[in-house]
């Protein structure tokens, strides 16, 4: 056994798990969002146009380099946003080939208490198991590691390239 075996053993370990965790949230917000008629990926999209473009309301390339996701499926999700209500999916007066994402105000029920409610047993019954220092270091380390994930080009170095970082 290398000297890098734990190690490589651990990047296996979380990068499978992040994906498992991911599954497991999915599924368990599209059964809380469900009353408002939203998936989870949906609501992500909607934190992503609400949070991340605050005084602005970004294109669909805009938000998909956010989001994570590809310009076709946040076009998919936009407009199935548009259709319950939550979006307008708009033209941009100068570059017409560009939509721009518009938020209605129909995704203020989540400021709502009723909603905060919800959200809170939310968070409760997924981090219930972790101290609030662990969920702040998890926090950390999430957006520490999505920062560094965000900016690496898209396709992936061959093992040959790692000599030349």
């Amino acid at each position: 056994m290398s000297a890098n075996a734990p190690h490589a053993d651990a990047r296996h370990a979380a990068f499978g798990s992040v994906f498992v965790v991911a599954q497991h949230l999915d599924r368990l917000g599209d059964v809380v969002l469900a009353p408002l008629g939203l998936t989870t990926k949906q609501w992500l999209l909607l934190a992503v146009v609400e949070k991340a473009f605050v005084g602005r309301h970004p294109t669909l390339t805009e938000a998909a380099a956010v989001h994570g996701s590809s310009r076709q499926n946040v076009k998919a999700m936009a407009r199935g946003l548009e259709m319950a209500g939550y979006l307008r999916l708009v033209p941009d007066p100068i570059d017409h080939r560009a939509l721009r994402l518009v938020p209605t105000g129909r995704s203020d029920v989540f400021a709502g208490p009723e909603w905060r409610a919800r959200e809170a047993a939310f968070f409760s019954f997924v981090f219930g198991d972790l101290a609030p220092a662990e969920v702040e270091q998890l926090a950390a380390l999430l957006e520490r590691w999505l920062v560094a994930v965000a900016a690496r080009p898209s396709t992936p170095l061959e093992p040959s390239d790692r000599s030349t970082r």
